[in-house]
């Protein structure tokens, strides 16, 4: 009777393998599925704060630029495009660059009229995790 005891323990043991090693390998793929979610969404939140940076980047440029079209001190001047640079450094903002673009269009109406349109765009990273975002303001003003 011994014998026949041993052999069934035997078997009960190569099962019992056979069930870790098939439990050690679900949990290995599901350890690596959580590597890849924890992955992507540290790329996500990345893109997400270089976004948002961009976007104010983006903002600082239009307002500095506004700031240059109507100088402080004579709310009824409006300069031209030619005081607006096409590269704006920014303080505080480190890896992010703002390019500006500024139009003119005269107003064919009776009320001579100028209007300007801004166009600011803020670029913040490098590489594969660069992200852009535009902002565009239109002014008007009164012609000389």
């Amino acid at each position: 009777m011994r014998r026949n005891y041993s052999r069934s323990l035997l078997n009960q043991t190569g099962s019992a393998l056979l069930v870790v090693i098939f439990i050690i390998t679900v949990m290995a793929m599901m350890a690596a599925a959580m590597i890849k979610i924890n992955t992507s969404q540290t790329v996500i939140t990345t893109q997400e704060i270089l976004g948002t940076r961009a976007w104010f980047a983006a903002h600082s440029g239009i307002e500095i630029s506004l700031n240059k079209l109507f100088p402080i001190g004579d709310p009824n001047q409006m300069l031209t495009c030619d005081v607006i640079p096409k590269q704006i450094p920014l303080v505080d903002f480190d890896g992010c660059e703002v390019s500006v673009e500024c139009n003119e269009f005269a107003d064919d109406s009776a009320k001579a009229t100028r209007r300007i349109q801004l166009r600011s765009t803020g670029r913040c990273g490098s590489g594969q995790y660069q992200v852009a975002r535009q902002q565009q303001v239109w002014v008007k003003g009164l012609a000389e």
